[in-house]
């Protein structure tokens, strides 16, 4: 079958055109409808829908890259705002990214099952970026006036990689750790105030430790931690 218009087509048509934009394009849908064609091709050839779609965007992406670096006086990223965004409203097929959010620093609200107008409104109160797999919010009126911020995440990507997008589209840097279960602000305890609430072989060879704000939820920096944060810098560099 040929791609047709499912939503993970209306989801990168916007990329697409969203990329050409930056690239000033004159022919904006017939540069679009070109890309369809070769991830039509692609995907003709034996690659999965997604694989198609997503390796066409990420090449055009790296041409929008190359084409910035180029400029003698490169200014910030265009999707970023005057102050880095360290808040974000997930929709419910986006929970492992809101962990990742978390790890890297930013406040990231989930859910599960949570309704389109609860999102929706949730985005507008709290002034954050909405982040969603579902290409059909985009045409929300309160998206399409720019209202609300959002940015469409293709949903076959994994969560590392939805990460490294994220990061990509809004120019972010990684920022303190936040807690990965719930995003609250973590704070350093002194380790004798905790002393019950830690492992004895962690005792012995740890000395700092951090409670979340909001759940209470104790950390430290252990093994599981660092290749967390191997994998941050990984993805975000």
């Amino acid at each position: 079958m040929p791609l047709g218009m499912s939503r993970m087509v209306v989801g990168y048509r916007a990329r697409f055109e969203a990329l050409l934009k930056q690239l000033n394009a004159r022919r904006l849908e017939q540069g679009v409808q070109l890309l369809l064609a070769r991830a039509e091709q692609l995907r003709q050839q034996g690659m999965q829908k997604h694989v198609a779609l997503a390796h066409v965007h990420d090449r055009l992406w790296r041409i929008v890259e190359k084409r910035k670096s180029s400029r003698p006086h490169a200014t910030a990223h265009p999707s970023a705002c005057n102050e880095a965004p360290h808040r974000f409203v997930c929709d419910s097929g986006l929970a492992g990214l809101a962990r990742w959010l978390r790890a890297a620093g930013y406040e990231a609200y989930w859910e599960p099952a949570i309704p389109d107008d609860r999102l929706l409104a949730l985005a507008r109160q709290t002034n954050a970026i909405l982040l969603t797999t579902d290409s059909m919010l985009l045409e929300r009126r309160l998206i399409r006036t720019g209202i609300i911020k959002c940015l469409w995440i293709p949903p076959a990507m994994s969560a590392e990689a939805q990460l490294a997008l994220v990061f990509r589209e809004l120019g972010l840097s990684l920022q303190p750790a936040r807690c990965m279960s719930c995003g609250g602000e973590l704070q350093p305890v002194d380790k004798n105030a905790v002393r019950e609430r830690v492992p004895p072989k962690t005792w012995r060879w740890k000395d700092e430790f951090f409670l979340c704000k909001s759940c209470d939820k104790l950390f430290w920096h252990g093994t599981h931690w660092e290749r967390i944060t191997q994998r941050l810098n990984k993805l975000t560099t």
